[in-house]
């Protein structure tokens, strides 16, 4: 509201004003009040992406897997359809033409719509990336507890018995291997946004390691107690923590930086925007 008031103002301005620009005056005015009116029409599709990210975030918080695969999915649809509107209204706002004095203007208003629109996008890929990426992981965890289950076997006694101990873990591992190698098809379908890229690239390369290291001890102890399996459980229980590292964990923080700063060129380019339409005021009046 305070925004309309504001164009409507400055346009009664421009329209009031006097002096060698006069030819230019009206020009300015009628652009300030067209671009104005698909400025106010788009804070409907904003309010929207405004409100699903708030939703989806509220539902997320309440560990529900159903209510979260829901909410991710209802939040999709409204913010693509908002990202749709947006575009038609930024369409419409660069075939407005502008009076050369107001050519900054536009340049600024086209700016902020591109943003808001990217930033909508963004906010839809990362909606249907978080449960769909959630959902993946999720045979993972029972595939880890029944690895540590038959592995946690120490009572065998007999050389037979040994053996079909050995035997038993390998195909444990192998069957653990399988899962994992399940999960990375799973993961590599889907399109992380920027923001949980370096998270899944990382979730990613932690579940190779850990295939092929479990692949690998399958392999040793299949062949008996002979061998120095120790190697190859230092690389599995490296591959297993690598999310975790020092390096992964700055390469989220700089994309979560990366996303917060394209709020913050937001609120610069209002601020600008505000500031050269009180420029063209008391330039033309």
């Amino acid at each position: 509201m305070r925004r309309r008031l504001t164009v409507a103002l400055l346009a009664m301005l421009l329209l009031a004003g006097c002096g060698g620009q006069h030819s230019q005056r009206p020009a300015v005015a009628n652009y300030i009040t067209q671009a104005g009116r698909i400025e106010a029409a788009l804070d409907t599709p904003l309010t929207a992406v405004t409100q699903a990210g708030a939703g989806f975030a509220k539902a997320r918080g309440r560990h529900a897997r159903m209510v979260d695969r829901l909410a991710g999915a209802g939040a999709e649809r409204i913010l693509l359809h908002a990202s749709t509107q947006i575009e038609s209204l930024r369409a419409r706002l660069a075939a407005l033409p502008a009076p050369p004095p107001a050519t900054r203007l536009r340049r600024l208003l086209l700016e902020r719509v591109d943003l808001q629109a990217r930033l909508t996008r963004e906010v839809a890929a990362l909606v249907a990336f978080v449960p769909r990426f959630a959902a993946a992981l999720g045979p993972l965890g029972p595939a880890t507890r029944g690895l540590e289950v038959s592995l946690s076997q120490r009572s065998a006694y007999g050389a037979a018995a040994v053996t079909a101990a050995y035997a038993a873990k390998a195909t444990a591992l192998r069957r653990f291997q399988a899962s994992v190698d399940t999960v990375l098809v799973r993961l590599r379908r889907l399109r992380p946004p920027a923001v949980s890229r370096p998270g899944y690239r990382a979730q990613v390369a932690a579940l190779v390691g850990m295939s092929t290291s479990a692949g690998r001890l399958a392999r040793s102890i299949a062949a008996g107690p002979h061998g120095d399996v120790s190697p190859i459980l230092a690389a599995f229980d490296r591959a297993a923590v690598s999310t975790q590292s020092v390096a992964v964990q700055k390469a989220q923080i700089a994309a979560i930086r990366s996303y917060d700063a394209q709020s913050g060129k937001l609120d610069a380019l209002t601020r600008a925007i505000d500031d050269e339409r009180l420029r063209l005021s008391n330039t033309l009046s």
